[in-house]
């Protein structure tokens, strides 16, 4: 009997919004290399789902607090209206990305409540510390800091997640 192969559902989820804060990145480059940014953004994307899928990678059947889970993505999608809302009366929306990244970093405390995974944390640090770190450059920088630097933090996070042996 041969065993049940796990698919890597968790590090494609974070390998593809990996990609997608790589198009915000690719939103602020020039006109001249903005398809490109985004054509790279999806092509890197592509190929690291292609690679985690082929490997087997990740891990199954662990822990997971499902309640926790829902608990820490409803604050985020409260955050995020709250932020749209409070945005432009405080004249932040040239921050938009930036506390985008804030609100998702934050909400990966969450997740690793939810499932006492720790590179969780690592995630959460990395996108909470670079997008408050980019709201000193200039802009367009820091939103292309915010959003390469965050797909970045994505991509590693996910391809650190190992087949279960």
């Amino acid at each position: 009997m041969q065993a049940k192969r796990y698919r890597p559902i968790p590090g494609t989820i974070g390998l593809f919004f990996g990609g997608v804060w790589g198009v915000f990145g690719a939103q602020a480059l020039s006109q001249d290399w903005r398809s490109a940014g985004i054509a790279g953004a999806v092509l890197v994307t592509a190929v690291l789902i292609a690679l985690l899928w082929r490997s087997g990678g990740g891990t199954g059947g662990g822990l997971f607090r499902k309640r926790t889970y829902y608990l820490a993505v409803a604050l985020e999608v409260a955050a995020i209206a709250a932020a749209n809302l409070l945005m432009p009366r405080l004249g932040l929306t040239g921050y938009a990305l930036q506390i985008l990244g804030l609100i998702i970093g934050l909400h990966f405390i969450g997740l690793w409540k939810a499932s006492d995974m720790a590179r969780f944390l690592g995630i959460a640090a990395g996108m909470t510390v670079l997008s408050l770190a980019a709201c000193a450059l200039p802009a367009p920088l820091r939103d292309m800091v915010t959003g390469f630097g965050n797909a970045l933090v994505l991509w590693i996070g996910a391809a650190r997640v190992r087949p279960e042996r």
